[in-house]
């Protein structure tokens, strides 16, 4: 088995950055989009910015980039692809996916103040954001009926809004060696805040039976939400925990998850009200509400 982590992620969550710490704990070298991407151009005879106009009206160059990444996964070993659709032609490899607060994304991207983005604002930003993965979605979908955002794609997926790349290059290390040894890991880490709760921190009454009970989640609408695990969650936070293991139950919002309720609807059952009380007991506001 080979040596490949592969990298994806949404915007401004740190891709990088992480990839960087994470080389310093693996000694794999790194290969990046843009590497692909100059490689290919200069093949071409191309610049990388006109290879990107043209592959806004010519597949084959989209083409020729994935033939380039399945190439490397054939013929890389102890290797850190930064890639947005590596994980789709490298199955092999160790998937991982890092996922970010959108307005925490923003605000990393608008302070990089990177001169080929249009960002004269951290509200622009945000919504050059939005739009730009929405637009990445669809045409992932469209060209290879994929659906890039769905964690179940992926082996590990971490939340990068509140931990330094250095923690979460450490986590992902620890991870790939227990997935490479075929030893149980948890395959989302979270921070706590990152959570919205399904019950009201009135009918939360510790009672003992919530201490051995690992946090089971459910993602709707792009947001994770708590099924079990309330308890714990307000525990990790009030401890400073930057990370906390979960259970993905479902990403599908008709799924039932009790008998007659589906997780869109225990979804839609939480208001407002329940969310401030439970940013008043967890000392800390979100920055997006559903």
């Amino acid at each position: 088995m080979k040596n490949i982590i592969v990298m994806s992620g949404d915007i401004g969550s740190g891709k990088s950055s992480v990839a960087t710490a994470l080389k310093q704990l693996t000694n794999f070298d790194i290969i990046g989009t843009g590497t692909i991407q100059r490689a290919i151009a200069t093949k071409r005879g191309l610049t990388t910015l006109e290879l990107n106009k043209f592959s806004q009206t010519d597949r084959s160059i989209d083409d020729e980039i994935d033939s380039y990444v399945i190439e490397l996964g054939k013929t890389q070993d102890n290797l850190i692809l930064d890639s947005r659709l590596a994980w789709h032609f490298i199955p092999a490899a160790f998937k991982v996916f890092l996922s970010v607060d959108p307005v925490v994304g923003a605000k990393r991207v608008f302070n990089a103040s990177r001169n080929d983005e249009k960002n004269p604002s951290l509200d622009v930003t945000l919504q050059n954001n939005l739009k730009r993965q929405a637009i990445e979605d669809q045409r992932f979908n469209q060209l290879y009926n994929i659906r890039f955002r769905k964690y179940g794609n992926y082996d590990l997926i971490i939340d990068t809004s509140y931990t330094s790349p250095e923690t979460i290059a450490k986590k992902i290390k620890d991870c790939f060696d227990a997935w490479s040894k075929q030893q149980f890991f948890s395959q989302l880490w979270v921070a706590p805040k990152k959570l919205l709760p399904t019950q009201s921190i009135k009918e939360l009454i510790p009672d003992g039976s919530e201490e051995e009970q690992s946090v089971n989640v459910f993602v709707c609408n792009g947001f994770i939400y708590i099924k079990e695990g309330h308890l714990q969650t307000l525990a990790a936070q009030k401890a400073g925990v930057d990370l906390m293991p979960a259970k993905i139950l479902t990403e599908d919002p008709d799924a039932e998850l009790s008998p007659g309720l589906t997780a869109r609807k225990l979804a839609e059952n939480v208001s407002i009200a329940m969310l401030y009380k439970w940013e008043e007991a967890l000392n800390f506001e979100y920055t997006i509400y559903p």
